[in-house]
């Protein structure tokens, strides 16, 4: 099964439908951000995630925050994972008290070893999040890389996908590289704010890919 975030929610509304829909993971971005929100505001949508019977764990966003303050942040606001979009290296990675999901900023010059590497020296159970290298900031632009390299990259990896995916070629993907996870933002967005409608077209076609390549595999038993 591919996992799905989506990430850059704001409000209850948004993450009660995230919920309803099957999402896995839901992103609060704690960076500077368009889509930041204070640790009051996350706490509100975790307080509601948490009468859920069922609820998509909360991963928080940061951006080259001190260490001390992403772990106050991520106790406060009770989060299942942290995610490191910036330049945090492996020692202020194991300064960090809950899971990870670490970005690699992918550019064109990015190489299967750099990534290999980067994930040897993580801790064992770090989510690692792949999304498109960009002038404009650390995540959330839209951009997408080139999805060849992942190719050469072994499907049993952690291995989460982000960068300018939507509905329209998030199915693609599963498909040709089967990714452990994908991540959207700006893809299931209208004038800046999270569309119900593209969310669910989002969840709909990662559950289809996951569908076909579930029949694909049982006819070639």
């Amino acid at each position: 099964m591919t996992h799905i975030k989506i990430c850059g929610v704001t409000d209850v509304e948004t993450a009660t439908l995230c919920a309803r829909l099957g999402a896995d993971f839901i992103g609060l971005v704690f960076a500077d951000s368009r889509r930041k929100v204070t640790p009051e505001q996350a706490m509100e949508i975790t307080h509601h995630l948490l009468s859920l019977p069922r609820r998509p764990k909360l991963a928080g966003v940061f951006v080259n925050a001190p260490a001390y303050e992403v772990n106050r942040i991520a106790e406060y606001c009770r989060l299942d994972r942290v995610q490191l979009s910036g330049d945090e290296d492996e020692d202020y990675c194991r300064r960090i008290e809950r899971p990870l999901i670490r970005a690699t900023r992918v550019g064109e010059d990015t190489v299967i070893e750099e990534i290999e590497s980067r994930i040897s020296a993580s801790p064992s159970n770090t989510l690692h999040l792949l999304d498109a290298r960009s002038p404009e900031g650390y995540g959330g632009t839209g951009r997408s890389f080139d999805w060849e390299l992942l190719a050469g990259l072994d499907t049993a990896l952690p291995l989460v996908v982000a960068g300018g995916l939507s509905p329209e070629n998030v199915g693609q993907l599963i498909m040709r590289y089967r990714p452990w996870g994908v991540d959207v933002s700006s893809g299931v967005e209208t004038h800046g704010h999270k569309d119900p409608a593209k969310i669910l077209a989002f969840i709909r076609a990662v559950r289809d890919a996951g569908a076909r390549l579930r029949g694909v595999k049982n006819a070639t038993r």
